[in-house]
């Protein structure tokens, strides 16, 4: 009764909030908990629709019938749900069966959702169980969808896992898309191209784990503020921009030198050999990756476009240069560096081990760096007591900047002993 009384005292739109955050098929069944909450999901936000919860919800049970049966049924479900709902919604998510795409339920889904829930945030996945009990290609269905279907005025988000893309007639005067991410998808690089031009206000862009289908990233654009990239096989990145102001890539396969940029706004550029989410397919093993003192050897391109770039971040967990000079001399190769110990002001360095051949960089930002403000170094877990030593050494340094602080994070279980037996 305690229970019944304190849920029946909150608003309407605190349980609605509460209740936003649980997949759709659980918020509904928070209506056998109490009365109060009887039709409370009926006003929910957000709504995220994954057959797959059905595995989570009936535990060992559903060994005793067809998981195909089960999750239709849920998927079937769908439409009851967006019709009993009453209020807009900011993000619906639909995690689908390839069925669902052939029997036109994805194009009606979407069409209901622009039109009369004036959704914000789409989210669609194409999963058949990693396709154990539906054989499809590779990267799913193609998106073969009517002209303009994303042009609602209230849509700002878009991502699409598991599609092949391939036409960009459904981006038609998309003038309000901010946001779109590709995850696992078969398209084109002028498939590609021609949906960013369509967007006349996209922000963000994030393109993961494409295909071979995929050749070259060519962004032109005067609204893209960020661009992601990852674990992508290509020919060659070409970036001009105006507003881009952050470019992120990791786990990426190109030739440096085809790494071109024109972005006089670009403030935070990353670059990583290790990728953020899981790839199924390996697509870039780590061997055949791009090695970072490649990409920053052709990061000429930066000056030429007169870039101010104020925060990088580079992670030495796995760089083995084939540079055509020793790597200690990397940093005194002045049409490289100029960029760097002029105008970067934060820096975040991952994987640190303190051997010789990482010291340098630090070393040439903490006596070379007049701009830096902020210097951050990861050390990585297998960091040697030898290296610790010697990364304690750069607190030492003359500083270039009188303004820098330099920030040292050794792994949590290794204490280094210093040679007087002190500790830090």
């Amino acid at each position: 009764m305690a229970t019944d009384d304190f849920i029946s005292n909150l608003p309407d739109e605190v349980l609605a909030t509460i209740i936003s955050a649980l997949p759709a098929i659980e918020a509904i069944r928070t209506t056998i908990l109490s009365k109060r909450l009887k039709d409370v999901w009926r006003n929910v936000s957000r709504l995220d629709f994954d057959p797959k919860g059905v595995k989570k919800l009936f535990g060992d049970d559903i060994d005793d019938t067809d998981p195909r049966e089960e999750i239709s049924r849920v998927v079937k479900n769908i439409d009851n749900v967006l019709l009993s709902h009453e209020r807009n919604l900011i993000s619906c998510r639909i995690v689908h069966l390839s069925n669902s795409y052939r029997s036109g339920d994805v194009e009606k889904w979407i069409k209901y959702l622009t039109s009369e829930k004036k959704v914000q945030e789409l989210a669609f996945l194409c999963d058949d169980f990693q396709h154990e009990f539906y054989p499809v290609s590779l990267f799913g269905w193609g998106l073969n969808l009517p002209s303009g279907i994303f042009s609602c005025r209230t849509l700002q988000s878009l991502e699409f896992t598991n599609y092949g893309i391939r036409f960009h007639r459904p981006f038609h005067h998309c003038h309000n898309l901010k946001t779109l991410k590709l995850y696992y998808c078969d398209i084109r690089t002028e498939t590609l191209e021609a949906i960013v031009s369509s967007c006349d206000f996209m922000e963000h862009l994030s393109v993961c784990s494409s295909t071979s289908s995929l050749k070259q990233v060519r962004i032109f654009s005067q609204t893209v503020k960020t661009v992601e990239l990852e674990s992508l096989d290509l020919e060659g990145i070409y970036l001009s921009t105006q507003s881009l102001g952050a470019l992120v890539l990791h786990s990426m396969k190109f030739p440096a030198k085809s790494l071109v940029i024109h972005a006089p706004n670009l403030r935070v550029f990353t670059a990583t050999r290790k990728p953020i989410t899981k790839n199924p397919y390996n697509f870039t093993r780590p061997s055949k990756q791009t090695k970072i003192a490649e990409i920053l050897e052709y990061c000429t391109h930066l000056l030429e476009s007169r870039s101010e770039i104020e925060e990088a971040t580079r992670d030495y967990s796995s760089v083995n240069s084939r540079l055509p000079y020793p790597e200690t001399k990397l940093w005194e190769q002045r049409e490289l560096c100029d960029c760097i110990t002029f105008t970067l002001r934060q820096v975040s360095i991952k994987g640190f081990n303190g051997k010789d051949g990482e010291m340098e960089f630090p070393r040439h930002l903490i006596t070379k760096g007049d701009k830096l403000e902020r210097l951050e170094i990861w050390c990585n877990h297998d960091w040697s007591s030898e290296g610790g030593k010697a990364t304690l050494g750069l607190l030492s340094l003359p500083r270039s900047s009188i303004d820098v602080s330099i920030l040292l994070k050794p792994p949590p279980n290794l204490l280094v002993v210093l040679e007087d037996g002190s500790q830090p």
